[in-house]
């Protein structure tokens, strides 16, 4: 609304005073007072317009989070839901999940390339300076031949992580088993290409993160996670070039494996050769050594072969390996990596029920080898009942800062009854705190029955994109909110809602 502001006219009064006695003389009459100048008019003021920002709500619905009261400071703000239909018939669907930011190069915007999970999709957002969604498009949809489903990704940023162009890394979990390199400024999409990146090797990709460019310098390193819980399990999975820093065709790929387990007395014991580890030969929060081993012609091999693969070279077992994560703030903390482990739930007969996460610190002179901690763990209660969350259930996504991981919970596999959490940690791991929760609104599901449905996609630090300290773009996954709506044909079969918010005042 249009506020002007009005300058009244002062005016000047004079009052005269007379006073009279019973027997004195007349008063000499009063000269006739000068009249005072007129004031000047008041200038008009201009038109308030309130100044562009960044932080307010730029969506229809509300943030569909709810900030507990230790981090009352952190503002939610939301940026685009399923309820918006922008200025070209671009509608966000699906469950949003891995993502990254580039500044537009074409304005003084920006681009926000984001998976779809749930329609196998990743769509690119237009946002202006102030953070307004502007139009969207799709980079890849379902009706691509190997209809991969998007797991989570990460954006290759060439400043940061090495070569001359930026590429987002999409990770396929089932269906297909590969990681996609995708352009980010592609003029016209081509949604139904492959983009395979078949030297990385077939796994169950959760995600695939390269580390800066000057973690090892002239080489290229990505850290992955092997989604799975069969055969071989779950690795961690390390493609690695000496080639260049840009190198996706020609490096070599290799898994994790434990060099020292627990005595079973609180110490460090040497592996046995020829046998398979996994998470119960660990004591939370103990330090060992570990070592990547090649696996021979892995870019060669299909899915299953990698698993037999994985056993012949005894590759240490992990649960469902899900996100990973660097240490920001410079070139050494970037070979500081932390990965979840979403665990298998309660009753399954498993070494890990709740949930882990793990700092593997590798060493300076070669990504080959280094030192692997278990860092957060929800098994107060059971498995080796030595965590430090009793909260936990099924960590998934994570996101590392200079000083804090954060880590983002799933709980539509098990759960502990709680809508899905974010925790702050410091980097061992300890004094954690909820953050924040996903809010399950009755109102947006059918039939009002919704559970505990939903989870957390990419938490992402933007704050040196948008010159703004300590902020973070969260992409959320409702999965409770479902409308026929929201199915378009078979490049968008499924029919969820989801949503994107920005964090103000969450600590680096």
């Amino acid at each position: 609304m249009t506020k002007t502001l009005i300058v009244l006219l002062a005016l000047s009064i004079s009052f005269t005073t007379f006073m009279s006695c019973e027997d004195g003389t007349d008063g000499i009459d009063g000269k006739d007072g000068v009249d005072g100048v007129d004031g000047q008019n008041g200038t008009d003021g201009e038109d308030f317009i309130p100044g562009a920002t960044i932080f307010e709500n730029k969506s229809s619905l509300e943030p569909l989070v709810a900030i507990h009261s230790q981090f009352n400071y952190v503002k939610a703000y939301s940026l685009l839901s399923s309820t918006d239909v922008l200025s070209n018939d671009f509608v966000l669907l699906g469950a949003q999940d891995g993502a990254g930011l580039l500044k537009d190069p074409n304005s003084n915007g920006y681009l926000y390339i984001s998976n779809a999970e749930d329609d196998h999709a990743v769509s690119r957002i237009y946002f202006d300076e102030f953070m307004n969604p502007l139009k969207g498009d799709w980079l890849l949809n379902s009706d691509v031949a190997d209809f991969a489903r998007q797991c989570s990704g990460t954006m290759w940023e060439a400043d940061i992580h090495g070569g001359s162009s930026d590429l987002f890394l999409s990770a396929s979990e089932s269906i297909a088993y590969d990681v996609k390199g995708i352009d980010p400024y592609i003029v016209t999409p081509t949604p139904t290409a492959d983009f395979g990146l078949d030297a990385l090797g077939e796994f169950s990709w959760e995600n695939a993160v390269p580390l800066p460019k000057d973690a090892y310098s002239g080489k290229t390193v990505i850290i992955g996670g092997d989604d799975d819980s069969s055969g071989s399990e779950g690795q961690v999975v390390l493609y690695y070039s000496e080639n260049a820093d840009d190198d996706l065709q020609n490096g070599k790929i290799y898994v994790l494996r434990l060099k020292q387990i627990s005595d079973g007395a609180g110490g460090v014991q040497d592996v046995t050769a020829g046998t398979i580890y996994n998470e119960s030969n660990l004591d939370f929060q103990k330090t060992y050594d570990v070592e990547f081993v090649e696996i021979a012609n892995g870019k060669d091999l299909t899915k299953n072969e990698m698993e037999d693969a994985c056993v012949a070279v005894q590759a240490s077992a992990f649960m469902r390996v899900e996100d990973i994560d660097y240490q920001k703030g410079s070139d050494s903390n970037g070979r500081n990596v932390y990965f979840a482990v979403t665990g298998r739930g309660p009753g399954a007969g498993t070494y890990n029920d709740w949930g882990t996460v793990y700092k593997l610190e590798l060493d300076t002179a070669s990504p080959l080898t280094g030192k692997l901690t278990q860092v957060i763990s929800g098994n107060t209660d059971t498995n080796n009942m030595d965590g430090n969350v009793d909260l936990l259930q099924s960590p998934d996504n994570i996101c590392v800062t200079d000083n804090f991981i954060y880590t983002q919970e799933d709980p539509n596999s098990f759960s502990r009854n709680h809508s899905a959490y974010i925790y702050q940690s410091d980097l061992n791991g300890n004094n954690t705190r909820v953050v924040l929760e996903l809010v399950v609104r009755q109102d947006l599901a059918q039939g009002g029955s919704t559970g505990v449905s939903g989870e957390f996609g990419a938490l992402t630090d933007v704050s040196d994109k948008l010159g703004e300290p300590n902020t973070f773009m969260l992409n959320l996954q409702p999965h409770y909110w479902q409308s026929d709506d929201f199915v378009k044909g078979t490049a968008f079969p499924h029919n969820q809602g989801g949503q994107i918010v920005l964090l103000k005042g969450l600590p680096r």
